[in-house]
């Protein structure tokens, strides 16, 4: 980190370094393990990595007055914009799971037994789900409602749903064994 100017809050540019360090060295384990719990280990490596460096650019340019605060709220942000992205992309790249219908479609058996597996695992990694959590990922993703419906319909913060959905998602990503 390069800074040439001092700041008021956190003094020089050396004694900001100085308090980056430290908070790193203080907050990475806990940190660390607060992304484990909602994506893989390498992955909540990446993430953390990520959060530091948005702290260390933020600290650049203004002063901070709570650091740890701010470092947990880019964490979150972090994971909602990978869930969002992964979300995304499955649902782009979306394979219809009806085994009758690749069957019908295709005559391959293979295939159709290939989804059918899928869907069996992917039906178990929802039933290992806590309740809420399953119950927000099944109105999202099967009936099709939105987070502010869900939420409105379940009497929670539109948060608590992002939240919900995040949980969801990387519990049932480390089931199906993916990335």
């Amino acid at each position: 980190m390069t800074m040439d100017t001092a700041d008021p809050l956190l003094g020089d540019a050396d004694d900001t370094r100085r308090q980056l360090d430290a908070l790193f060295r203080r907050q990475a384990p806990a940190l660390v393990r607060f992304l484990r719990r909602r994506t893989s280990q390498d992955e909540a490596q990446d993430l953390a990595q990520e959060a530091f460096l948005r702290l260390t650019r933020a600290a650049e340019g203004q002063s901070l007055q709570k650091p740890e605060a701010y470092l947990a709220r880019i964490a979150r942000n972090l994971l909602r914009d990978r869930a969002k992205s992964v979300s995304g992309f499955r649902e782009r790249t979306h394979a219809v799971l009806d085994p009758e219908l690749h069957a019908a479609n295709d005559g391959d058996p293979h295939l159709a037994l290939e989804a059918r597996q899928l869907l069996e695992r992917h039906e178990a990694a929802i039933l290992k789900l806590k309740p809420k959590p399953r119950e927000v990922y099944l109105r999202h993703r099967i009936e099709g409602q939105t987070y502010a419906e869900i939420a409105k319909a379940m009497g929670l913060g539109l948060n608590s749903i992002e939240r919900y959905m995040i949980t969801a998602i990387a519990t049932i990503d480390r089931h199906l064994g993916r990335p």
